[in-house]
């Protein structure tokens, strides 16, 4: 009897010593993982950006309102676009730039302050410091071409846009209906920054895509156990198993050509020509600017046609184009130009870069010719 309570005596030490041993190195994961990892963003803080349907555009941010999306505070104004409400009428000494799109050019997770419409109005006012310059957001999460040209219809009347910047991602194309070889997808993947609202027909106001589950939330809470997450998800990422939107992404990065992504490159087509003819309505140059693959930033893909596929398209439009790729590329730290773990949304220098492409484009251009003339006549 005596020698049974010793047995038990001794392998209950040894167990507790093993999972002692597995309590501490897990910790010292823990404290590893914080120490070399950013934390992820944290998309359940309040009070979050609100939408409401609206019968031209099929949906917009409820207007006066601050909230957050991920860890951007994000201000809307009475128009219901981000930022400072532009000034009505626009000052006829005004030249005023809007840019139009997803939640790439919204600024997805960054300051009012840190998207590239806001800091390419920066640039473009210490540059011409004799003029008054604006740089209008009109991005909104969720929107598609069709949501953006829906908008410009919209606003162009009142705001008066003297340029328009279309934002391009990839993400335009129909990944959401089928594969990118053509097979029927049963049911849209939900997502706040692709999905379009279930809810937008409704009048009450509404959040953009489901919220985080409780997993996912415990997941972010642990620094280690959040890495091997991403890991595993990036292992997933060339195989047959990846989400539909994976697999688009990278049949774009391998430059596949199939019937699926010709029709829906065709739909982009119809859609900026439809934008084109607003802007030629309106008296107002349209540029296209390509929002970059995160991957193609952070390695290399020399058979991707994605920006040689915009560009053909836009100037066959007679649209000029931004192509920030190699601004991008250019950067000692990948990394930091997007947000962490996130496979679309550039960080504020990553924005910065997106700014910097467009300013080099617009300040090539013959309107801002006649700006610096104006400015230099002024001076004298």
């Amino acid at each position: 009897m005596a020698d049974q309570r010793v047995f038990r005596i001794g392998l209950g030490a040894k167990l507790a010593v093993a999972v002692g041993a597995l309590v501490v190195g897990l910790g010292l994961c823990e404290v590893a993982a914080r120490i070399l990892y950013e934390a992820p963003p944290y998309p359940a803080r309040e009070p979050q950006i609100m939408y409401q349907s609206d019968p031209e555009v099929g949906f917009l941010h409820v207007p006066n309102q601050k909230g957050w999306l991920d860890d951007g505070l994000a201000t809307i104004n009475a128009l219901g676009l981000r930022g400072e409400l532009p000034a009505s009428p626009k000052p006829d000494d005004e030249f005023r730039v809007l840019a139009i799109g997803d939640s790439t050019t919204f600024g997805w997770g960054v300051g009012d302050t840190e998207t590239y419409s806001a800091q390419l109005e920066a640039l473009l006012r210490d540059k011409f410091p004799g003029r008054r310059l604006s740089a209008v957001n009109g991005g909104v999460g969720a929107y598609d071409l069709k949501h953006a040209s829906g908008l410009l219809r919209h606003f162009a009347p009142s705001l008066h846009p003297d340029m328009v910047l279309v934002g391009v991602y990839w993400n335009d194309l129909p990944y959401e209906r089928m594969s990118p070889d053509g097979a029927p997808q049963d049911a849209p993947p939900a997502s706040p920054t692709t999905a379009a609202p279930a809810a937008s027909g409704s009048s009450k106001p509404f959040h953009i895509g489901n919220q985080p589950s409780r997993l996912n939330l415990i997941l972010r809470s642990s620094r280690a156990l959040y890495v091997l997450r991403q890991a595993w998800l990036s292992a997933l990422a060339p195989t047959s198993v990846a989400t539909n939107l994976v697999q688009w992404e990278m049949a774009l990065l391998e430059g596949r050509q199939t019937p699926a992504i010709d029709a829906g490159w065709k739909d982009i087509e119809a859609t900026l020509s439809e934008i084109r003819t607003l802007g030629e309505a309106g008296g107002f140059p349209v540029g296209v600017v390509i929002i970059p693959i995160r991957a193609q930033v952070e390695a290399s893909y020399p058979a991707a046609a994605y920006q040689t596929r915009v560009r053909r398209i836009a100037e066959s439009l007679g649209m000029f184009v931004v192509d920030p790729l190699q601004h991008l590329i250019e950067q000692p730290d990948h990394k930091r130009l997007f947000i962490p773990y996130d496979r679309m949304h550039l960080s504020a220098l990553g924005n910065a870069q997106i700014a910097r492409a467009a300013f080099e484009v617009l300040e090539s251009r013959p309107e801002f010719s006649m700006v610096a003339h104006t400015v230099n006549r002024e001076a004298q």
